[in-house]
């Protein structure tokens, strides 16, 4: 834990050293400072001879039975083989690899939930919470049609279908993976009253890929549009959302049809020197995040009605969102780590950092968007 802790200070401190700096010291800074940390960060994750020290000093390794065997194999003296024996009996032979057969997977949850600070949450509960966030006031009924645009694996569809029963569900996904996962869900939940349709397609095309679908709308349906479209923890990626909104707002029913967005925008200004610029666009680089869509929120809202859309509703829930989920992995990397690989728990031990680190900054919105289609 100490070196976790030196290792993030020093992290930040760097950061902030290289966005601090007067701009006439910076263009050297530039290229060395995100150069030193990828190097730095590079070194902790690898498995490599060089890198196993670093990450036993900073206590962020943890190294396999297996490897602690070979070591007994090759000690060069009978007090290492002794000193390595010890280890493996503290380690027991067979540790946790049996947790493999207990393990039942119930669903592909993957959104950022909306977490109750006053009780515990398991992540598939904070996940639907979000979702019924953001499509409670939406009027859908046993008639509606709903886009749903980045559906993930098909978890937020299946209960839409069980919460709203409504007529259609089309869902749009750009990953092949997560589409089969959610075909294969559908097949398992045995619906009734719903239909749902998935596809793979991108979202910045809506149109192209109506035109050249067919079967989304029923063969007596006068008007090929929906009465909402969804976008759960998804539109910041796409390229571009302004776009998006724009393509959403087409392929609306006229008067009542509703969008309804989980999203990310910015609660500050981007960063205007050239070091801040480098690691804005580095970090939602990494995130895959068009840098063009992380706008503050006027921005943002300018987008929805240069689109068209009314009756629009912006609601800021980051303090639900951030630091549930990064409790929640921090308590799941706890329960659970010795169970996957170090690469995984660094990602995730990363990826919780991060989320404390936004919830404390107040950096970023994430929001959720009603609007109606005149």
């Amino acid at each position: 834990m100490p070196g976790r802790f030196h290792f993030t200070v020093g992290l930040i401190v760097a950061l902030s050293i290289a966005v601090m700096l007067p701009s006439s010291q910076k263009s050297r800074l530039d290229s060395i400072i995100p150069l030193a940390l990828g190097l730095l960060l590079g070194l902790l994750i690898a498995e490599t001879p060089v890198a196993s020290p670093i990450q036993e000093l900073l206590g962020l390794s943890s190294r396999h039975p297996d490897k602690v065997g070979l070591d007994i194999l090759h000690a060069s003296s009978a007090m290492d083989a002794k000193k390595a024996k010890t280890e493996l009996d503290q380690k027991t032979m067979y540790g946790l690899q049996h947790a493999f057969l207990n393990l039942e997977v119930t669903g592909w949850w993957f959104n950022m939930g909306l977490w109750d600070k006053n009780r515990n949450m398991r992540f598939q509960e904070a996940c639907q919470a979000l979702v019924d966030k953001a499509t409670h006031s939406l009027n859908i009924t046993s008639d509606s049609h709903i886009l749903d645009v980045g559906f993930g694996c098909g978890d937020q569809d299946v209960y839409m279908a069980q919460r709203y029963k409504p007529a259609r569900i089309t869902g749009v996904t750009i990953e092949p993976i997560q589409h089969h996962a959610a075909q294969e869900l559908i097949k398992r939940s045995n619906l009734s009253g719903t239909t749902i349709d998935l596809h793979v397609a991108d979202a910045s095309f809506l149109q192209e890929f109506l035109a050249t679908t067919p079967g989304i709308f029923e063969s007596d349906t006068r008007t090929k549009l929906f009465s909402h479209v969804v976008s759960i923890d998804s539109a910041y990626h796409y390229n571009t959302r302004a776009q998006f909104l724009k393509n959403a707002f087409s392929v609306l029913s006229p008067g009542s049809g509703y969008l309804a967005l989980a999203d990310m925008i910015l609660a500050k200004p981007a960063p205007i020197s050239a070091i801040g610029r480098y690691i804005f666009e580095a970090v939602f680089g990494a995130m895959e995040v068009p840098v063009v869509n992380m706008k503050t929120m006027d921005m943002y809202r300018q987008d929805l009605v240069d689109a068209g859309f009314v009756d629009i509703e912006i609601e800021c829930i980051e303090d639900r969102v951030f630091s549930g989920l990064a409790g929640y992995i921090d308590g799941q990397t706890s329960r659970l780590g010795g169970l996957v690989k170090p690469g995984v728990n660094w990602t995730y031990w990363g990826l919780s950092k991060g989320l404390w680190w936004l919830d404390r900054s107040k950096w970023l919105h994430f929001v959720v968007v009603r609007a109606r289609k005149p």
